[in-house]
């Protein structure tokens, strides 16, 4: 029996390679798959968007301003993480107007949007939405990416509240 190729011993080792190569496969394909996703340019507009709206805006006080006026959104009170409910009001309204020529464009212009984009803050304690600006990705979507960004919101009953600001883009 020496000398036999097909050997029992043979077949286990060939079935043992064959899984290996295949995990390994499938492991080296996903870990590429997410390090693409995570330097795609999308995903480096959605990350520069999610940070400049943690800031106070150009000019400061431009919630109470036109829009025409506005350089940068900021929703933050200061250079903090914690947002100004009134900011975050009026940049709804603001985004939401998805009339032509309306506020969407307009906010996308100014966010210097390089797709379509969906903007949400959400509490992280509870199913309060804060805040839902823009359009959002429909199934038929070719590329979608996210960025969150912890921030603190003042919640309804007066208090401060941990939130999650998500920044979607898409295409």
């Amino acid at each position: 029996m020496k000398g036999q190729y097909f050997s029992f011993d043979a077949v286990v080792a060939t079935v043992i390679m064959v899984i290996a190569m295949t995990s390994l496969a499938a492991y080296w394909n996903g870990t590429r798959s997410v390090a693409d996703s995570r330097t795609s340019p999308l995903y480096a507009d959605a990350i520069r968007i999610a940070d400049s709206l943690l800031s106070p805006g150009v000019p400061s006080g431009w919630a109470s301003g036109p829009v025409e006026n506005v350089r940068q959104f900021g929703l933050a009170d200061g250079f903090s993480n914690t947002l100004d409910a009134g900011k975050v009001a009026r940049f709804g309204i603001i985004a939401n107007d998805l009339s032509s020529g309306g506020g969407y464009n307009k906010t996308g212009r100014i966010l210097r949007a390089t797709a379509d984009y969906l903007i949400e803050i959400e509490r992280t304690d509870g199913n309060d939405l804060y805040l839902k600006a823009g359009k959002f990705y429909p199934p038929s979507a070719s590329e979608v990416v996210v960025a969150y960004r912890g921030v603190v919101m003042t919640g309804a009953d007066g208090k401060l509240h941990p939130a999650r600001l998500r920044v979607f883009l898409w295409r």
